[in-house]
């Protein structure tokens, strides 16, 4: 076991509660904790259900003859804000990425409910005894059209309305409540563990709109946390800039050995002898130290300086003695 996991309890499952499972609602407990991350964990999780879980809604909406939400419908009982209503009460779960549309088509008087949408084979219906409309009048009919786009949480009509500039006129914009979580209730009780009494679980009763499970939103949920807290494993520590600077300007002849440098036998020989082993230590030194040995002919020393100058090192170089006499009478002229 981690040293940082020693005193601390790590739950290994989730209970579920399969007598009160149902598509809409679900009860799981999370236990046992150690004390004081009955709230923290409960807390966390409750909030990123309500307000990260995917979901279906639609955005847009368009009736023929309506140019606004405002507008009178003729030969239909409900008006036009009502059946905006009920449009935002329509649950869908959609496969792939969308947009999606639906369209109702009312050319008989009676009351259309949900169940009498047109549906693409990517789209379906959750809540089908929805009431959209009632038409009321002979010879009338009416033409819906409405948009299905994915989305979490909850997006205002103007957000909507802002960035779907291009579309016709006469569509009503929608407040799109993307989130099928309606509700997550949260207990925390103690809970005996070994020998000790303070122990706490944490239940979750879990209430969705049907197009997500409560097991499909806890485990998205848990998808989500995961991934937000995989960052925290990656923190080190502060690169030291100097140290990455100097590795990426050292020059490859500074870790080289002379055995590797490709210059006469003789050559190698001779700095061997003198104690040399690197091309560092070698450039240590000036040509006239190297030269003062009288073992190294000059066409063999030109080939080791040349080599020397294609790595792009060379012999360490001496200042040039100033004649003192000549210093002092600069500074009698100043």
């Amino acid at each position: 076991m981690t040293e940082y996991r020693r005193f601390i309890k790590i739950p290994e499952a989730v209970d579920t509660d399969r007598e009160l499972l149902t598509s809409t609602f679900g009860r799981f407990t999370l236990g046992p904790l150690a004390r004081g991350w009955g709230w923290t964990m409960g807390t966390v999780i409750r909030r990123a259900m309500l307000s990260s879980v995917e979901g279906v809604a639609p955005t847009q909406l368009r009736i023929n003859g309506v140019i606004h939400e405002f507008s009178t419908l003729e030969g239909v009982l409900e008006d036009i804000p009502l059946i905006v209503l009920n449009v935002k009460k329509l649950r869908f779960k959609l496969n792939g990425e969308g947009p999606e549309y639906v369209r109702l088509h009312a050319t008989e008087p009676k009351a259309y409910k949900a169940s009498d949408l047109e549906l693409s084979p990517n789209v379906t219906l959750v809540n089908v005894e929805t009431p959209i409309l009632t038409l009321t009048a002979q010879d009338r009919s009416v033409h819906l059209e409405i948009k299905l786009e994915r989305g979490r949480g909850y997006e205002n009509q103007e957000s909507v309305k802002k960035r779907s500039p291009v579309e016709p006129e006469g569509t009503i914009f929608l407040d799109a409540f993307y989130s099928p979580v309606r509700q997550v209730r949260l207990d925390v009780t103690n809970v005996r563990y070994g020998e000790r009494t303070d122990y706490e679980q944490v239940v979750f009763e879990v209430t969705t709109d049907g197009s997500v499970t409560p097991e499909e939103t806890l485990h998205h949920t848990a998808g989500l946390l995961k991934d937000h807290f995989q960052a925290l494993f990656s923190i080190s520590e502060p690169k030291d800039e100097s140290a990455e600077a100097e590795a990426v300007e050292r020059p490859v002849w500074m870790d080289m050995t002379l055995e590797n440098l490709e210059i006469p036998q003789t050559v190698k020989k001779v700095l061997a002898d003198h104690g040399l082993k690197t091309v560092a230590e070698l450039v240590s030194l000036t040509e006239a130290d190297v030269i003062a040995w009288g073992e190294i002919k000059p066409r063999s020393f030109a080939i080791l300086r040349s080599r020397l100058q294609d790595l792009g090192a060379e012999f360490v170089k001496v200042e040039p003695e100033v004649d003192s006499t000549e210093e002092e009478e600069e500074e009698d002229e100043t």
